[in-house]
């Protein structure tokens, strides 16, 4: 707070001072004197978190970061494979630059730099920054790690695409070759949420990303099959393609929109929706019906995103209200019971009356969901008193 209060002058001697501190302990290091290698790595992890803290203020902190040494320190710690759990640190630094919002230019010029792109490209499994052309096996320690920094990556690419010209089209092409690195070799549902979050990162960050996945039957397979998954995943994955077909806006501390990101076509986002139902074997609306209508809430919440996703689409609430039984149930508020439930489920009848296809509806459907809305999400209806006291 502090030195955001004091501005840029302040941001760059401090900086500058903990990247002169952090050379010492490196030359420390070399020179084979000073503390214990745990010691020393904690000092490091300490300089660059710090160094970090000032650098996501503001352009010419993330200047001053880069001049000052400070930036290259920080990869060559990511590239120091004498000390994994060193790397492991340095890879969580780096996801911390990519999802600290809002990302100055600065900051994103950086991150999606050949430097910065091909460690975590050789880590994940990538091959490396365009020069490999087969994909690698993932390092077995930072594999994950280095995936989860790219995944923000591209969660970044897709609020502002103009990024993937600076070099983030080598990032689509690298990261497609270290998904299949990864799927090859992960075992266990972390890995699996893990897959998730980075193949729907990745299709979310361009058309032609979103096109790579959806025509690779391994990666839309892996990323979309729930019929046999654990509440937990099946919850995520249905959220993530509801995040994929409707991205957020990018927000600062006070929740003002910063930037809309970057949404898919309406052509597109259908066939999002839809390869969700035919890799299970299922129409997608009735898929998304059946999860939302399940006990258990977490599931019911990603139904819910999905299906407020593709209402807000013309098209998709016009297939959604075709499916039998969706209409009494988008209505219908009994049944849900939690707080976040109700909100949620309320959302959906506002992205349909937002959407094109309110202009196609009958009267009183429209009239009745206007109602449902101005009663608002947490409306009971009341009993007669002669009824209530039988």
């Amino acid at each position: 707070a502090l030195s955001r209060l004091m501005g840029p002058p302040f941001q760059d001697r401090a900086i500058r001072a903990v990247a002169a501190a952090w050379k010492d302990v490196m030359s420390t290091v070399e020179s084979g004197g000073g503390n214990g290698k745990r010691e020393v790595s904690t000092l490091m992890v300490r300089c660059a978190s710090a160094t970090v803290s000032f650098a996501l203020l503001s352009d010419a902190a993330m200047d001053s970061a880069t001049s000052s040494g400070a930036s290259q320190m920080l990869l060559g710690m990511v590239s120091d494979p004498s000390d994994p759990l060193l790397q492991v640190s340095a890879i969580d630094i780096l996801e911390r630059m990519a999802m600290t919002l809002p990302v100055h230019s600065s900051r994103a010029k950086w991150l999606f730099s050949h430097s910065v792109l091909h460690e975590l490209l050789v880590l994940a499994g990538g091959g490396g920054h365009g020069e490999e052309k087969e994909a690698a096996q993932p390092d077995p320690i930072l594999g994950g790690p280095a995936l989860r920094a790219l995944s923000s990556l591209c969660k970044l690419g897709q609020r502002d695409p103009s990024l993937f010209a600076m070099g983030g089209s080598e990032l689509l092409t690298g990261f497609h070759r270290s998904l299949h690195g990864f799927e090859e070799h992960m075992s266990g549902e972390v890995d699996r949420l893990a897959f998730v979050d980075a193949v729907s990162s990745f299709a979310g960050a361009s058309p032609d990303a979103a096109a790579c996945v959806l025509d690779d039957q391994i990666l839309r397979d892996g990323w979309l099959t729930v019929t046999l998954a654990q509440p937990k995943l099946k919850s995520v994955v249905i959220h993530s393609v509801a995040m994929v077909i409707d991205p957020p806006a990018e927000k600062d501390s006070s929740g003002d929109t910063i930037m809309d990101a970057h949404k898919p076509s309406d052509a597109l986002a259908m066939r999002f929706f839809d390869a969700l139902g035919s890799v299970n074997g299922y129409d997608p609306t009735e898929l998304a019906l059946s999860a939302a209508k399940s006990p258990l809430v977490e599931i019911r919440l990603g139904a819910y995103e999905l299906l407020r996703a593709i209402a807000k689409r013309g098209t998709g609430a016009q297939i959604l209200l075709s499916h039998e039984g969706f209409y009494d149930f988008l209505l219908e508020r009994e049944k849900e019971t939690t707080k976040e439930g109700k909100e949620a489920k309320f959302e959906i009848v506002k992205a349909v009356l937002q959407s094109d296809a309110k202009a196609l509806l009958a009267d009183s459907i429209v009239d009745a969901m206007e109602k449902h809305v101005d009663q608002g999400p947490h409306y009971i209806k009341t009993q007669p008193w002669e009824l209530a006291t039988d």
